[in-house]
């Protein structure tokens, strides 16, 4: 059974999309054995379903690169040429080749076609064992902690997203999403950077948070140091505007000390580390937001949606700790302090209309 990239994309359940996905790395890695390719072929025909999904993946890749994208069909092409080509640099040159091209092909394929969503998951993993870079997702309301292979450890907040890169030389994070929080291991041969929009954060041994807002970046160090600089893509900094060296444009943080980072200033303050960090315990922590922001944070720890609806309301700003997920407390509250009403709609809505 044959999908064809023009038709309506097929669903599979998300085990069969999986296993697809693992069988196309193993039969595209340089190990791959006889043995390998017998298992797929049971796997393969014990049930349609795992056909179907095989091909579907396959066919994204070879739409881009005809017959040579087949996972199963370049697996034997390569043990031919494994027989002839002698062990070496030039056989790991060629390994280094492929999957590059691979990758290139199945990045595209993601751009280029309606891909399902079953088919996500494999895609991006076969990508990772790739390129070499991992990715890690919370959704909302969940909170997750992420051992690397360093031994270093991330702990992402609510609706996060962050993708990992190591090499021999240093260990590249960039935070896309949300809030992390990052425990260094040390080495000071290997830096551990961390991209967050136009900063990067440089450490080597230390434990320090960044959160990503609609209009900045925040950094907050918990334990050891940390160096700050623009990322070196972005335009030179407004002199005086981060307290920093004029001609690196960077600046160290001392524990306990915050790094606000803005569009046209930037600035350091005294922080509580414990209100920065509460989101680990479920504790939110409200600082001067406006109502809008304030139920955009909310609304990252709940299935249970808070919206404003009464403009009049813009105004209105919040400070408060509550407990992630407490919709129905927070909303009380809000009523509490405010002259405003909360609509419950089900167990999914709650509206937020000024009181007259």
């Amino acid at each position: 059974m044959t999908a064809s990239t023009g038709s309506r994309p097929q669903r599979f359940g998300s085990t069969a999309a999986e296993e697809a996905g693992a069988w196309d790395a193993r039969l595209r890695a340089p190990d791959c054995s006889d043995d390998d390719r017998a298992r797929f072929a049971v796997w393969r025909d014990a049930d349609p379903v795992h056909q179907a999904a095989f091909e579907h993946l396959q066919t994204l890749v070879a739409s881009l690169r005809g017959g040579r994208g087949r996972a199963d069909a370049r697996s034997l092409r390569d043990e031919a040429l494994r027989a002839v080509r002698a062990r070496g640099r030039r056989k790991r040159l060629r390994d280094t080749v492929a999957a590059s091209v691979v990758a290139v092909a199945i990045c595209v394929a993601l751009w280029t076609t309606s891909t399902a969503d079953w088919l996500q998951p494999p895609l991006n993993d076969l990508v990772a064992r790739l390129t070499g870079t991992k990715s890690y997702a919370t959704g909302v309301g969940q909170r997750s902690t992420f051992v690397l292979e360093d031994g270093s450890s991330l702990e992402l907040n609510a609706e996060s997203r962050i993708k990992v890169k190591f090499s021999e030389t240093r260990r590249d994070v960039e935070l896309t999403q949300g809030q992390a929080l990052f425990s260094v291991a040390k080495n000071p041969q290997r830096p551990f950077i961390v991209h967050a929009r136009n900063r990067d954060i440089v450490a080597v041994g230390t434990q320090f948070d960044v959160r990503l807002d609609s209009g900045s970046v925040q950094v907050t160090l918990i334990e050891g140091k940390v160096r700050v600089q623009q990322s070196r893509t972005d335009a030179p900094q407004s002199p005086g505007s981060l307290a920093s060296s004029p001609d690196t444009g960077e600046l160290y943080l001392t524990p306990g000390k915050q790094l606000i980072a803005k569009p046209l200033a930037s600035t350091v303050r005294d922080i509580d580390v414990a209100r920065v960090t509460g989101w680990r315990d479920g504790h939110i922590f409200l600082e001067d937001l406006s109502l809008e922001d304030a139920v955009a944070e909310m609304n990252k720890y709940s299935a249970t949606q808070i919206k404003v609806i009464d403009p009049a309301l813009a105004g209105l700003r919040v400070n408060g700790m509550f407990m992630a997920g407490g919709q129905e407390a927070f909303a009380s509250a809000l009523e509490s302090y405010f002259p405003l009403a909360a609509e419950r709609h089900g167990d999914k809505e709650i509206l937020l209309i000024a009181r007259h």
